[in-house]
């Protein structure tokens, strides 16, 4: 996992597109290039796995919104939010709330999202958005020159 990663989430936009191509859903994007080191396809696997989620959630109608800057990815949906009592339980294995219990998914998808976080030191974490719904955030450490704002 030493290679620097110029590619998913300097291309996370990418990841964005096959997601819109599964879903006939609007999504409002609002992407930066962030140069990070670890693994391009595990990076990618964790931006799809939460742009499903939030896909899973929504609403007909409702956007999926994901940005993307300085080694942070945030993904939020406008469904019905997360439960109080699941808010620390969503990252576990085999997790699924009762609400979720009906839906498509076997409770791995997030697990593996901190899994890979956690490979590349960094941390995700969910949260109730203002205004309902949820919010997935991904922080993965941009290289020194990211962090310094340079280009990369």
């Amino acid at each position: 996992m030493s290679e620097q990663v110029n590619d998913e989430l300097e291309k996370h936009d990418e990841v964005v597109a096959v997601a819109a191509r599964r879903a006939d859903r609007e999504f409002r994007v609002d992407l930066a290039p962030t140069v990070v080191e670890g693994s391009s396809p595990a990076l990618a696997r964790a931006i799809l796995n939460l742009v499903d989620n939030a896909l899973k959630w929504s609403p007909p109608g409702t956007p999926v919104e994901v940005t993307a800057q300085q080694g942070v990815v945030s993904v939020r949906d406008h469904g019905p939010g997360i439960a109080a009592d699941d808010l620390p339980h969503v990252f576990d294995r085999f997790y699924r709330a009762a609400t979720a219990r009906t839906l498509p998914g076997s409770g791995l998808g997030l697990a593996i999202v901190r899994q890979i976080a956690e490979a590349h030191g960094g941390t995700v974490t969910a949260e109730q958005a203002d205004g309902g719904g949820s919010l997935f955030t991904l922080r993965i450490p941009p290289l020194p020159t990211q962090a310094a704002g340079g280009n990369g």
